[in-house]
């Protein structure tokens, strides 16, 4: 599926939006870096926003020249961000050691690095006018209290968290959180949601957890959904699917977006 035919498919799903995930992190996605500028263009003609634009950096570098690259690589996706008109970036902090990171990152270190790699980006950010989401993805951090750590240190409007309740439970952390009681402690800084679901690992079983279709699995998606529409959450959120060893993107999305959809109007009571 080519960039043009992945944003005509989000339209014909009647999707409000699309995340969009950077040229350089994520180069599969994309035919030609000169694709970007024509992004705009093309969401402006299927009637669907950019959402936000996602990076995929890791901060928890001992090297200083490895760390300052990754600092300017989330330093060029900001700036991308702006010119694409998306109002969010999605960013990491950094991999544990106990999560495919250097040895040398456990929590303390690395959380002070991914600390360190912020300050670096926080106030081009601000400039740009693009809030930086950061998710929980590598442990770096992991719990919800972490996190909340982290933007209660910076206390800026243009640092807050992507939201993944799935994560919660991923195999990159060390102690299961309960989904419910992160979102209870991060719900006044949740600028963009994941809805993901996983299940205990069937086809690698080196793993705790894989992803499954929505609905399928241990997540409480229906809950989560239900608090932000109790909450008039104002953001996006996006499905993430990636369970395609399971059941098969077209399919699997489909299926994803009617429970979705089902939750949704369960708790806007559509259904009184």
């Amino acid at each position: 599926m080519t960039l043009p035919g992945f944003i005509r498919f989000c339209a014909e799903q009647g999707l409000q939006g699309i995340d969009l995930l950077d040229v350089d992190h994520y180069p599969w996605l994309w035919s030609a870096k000169e694709e970007l500028a024509k992004v705009p263009e093309w969401t402006c003609r299927e009637g669907v926003a950019i959402a936000v634009y996602a990076a995929g950096n890791n901060f928890a570098k001992s090297d200083e020249t490895a760390w300052r690259n990754e600092v300017e690589a989330v330093r060029r996706v900001i700036t991308r961000a702006r010119d694409c008109g998306a109002p969010v970036v999605r960013i990491f902090g950094g991999y544990h050691c106990e999560a495919n990171g250097e040895p040398e990152m456990t929590t303390t270190r690395g959380l002070a690095r991914v600390v360190e790699g912020i300050a670096q980006c926080l106030p081009l950010a601000e400039s740009c006018q693009v809030v930086l989401a950061l998710e929980n993805h590598g442990r770096l951090p992991g719990h919800s209290h972490e996190s909340r750590a982290i933007v209660d240190h910076f206390a800026s409007p243009w640092l807050k968290v992507t939201y993944d309740p799935a994560n919660c439970h991923g195999n990159s952390m060390d102690e299961d959180e309960d989904p419910l009681r992160a979102y209870e402690t991060l719900r006044d800084s949740i600028a963009h949601v994941h809805l993901k679901d996983v299940w205990p690992a069937k086809l690698d079983l080196k793993r705790r957890r894989e992803p499954c279709v929505a609905g399928k699995g241990m997540t409480p998606l229906r809950q989560v959904i239900a608090q932000l529409a109790a909450d008039r959450y104002p953001g996006f959120c996006s499905l993430e699917y990636e369970a395609a060893r399971i059941v098969p993107e077209r399919e699997g999305v489909t299926q994803s977006f009617a429970y979705l959809r089902e939750s949704i109007a369960i708790a806007q009571r559509t259904w009184l």
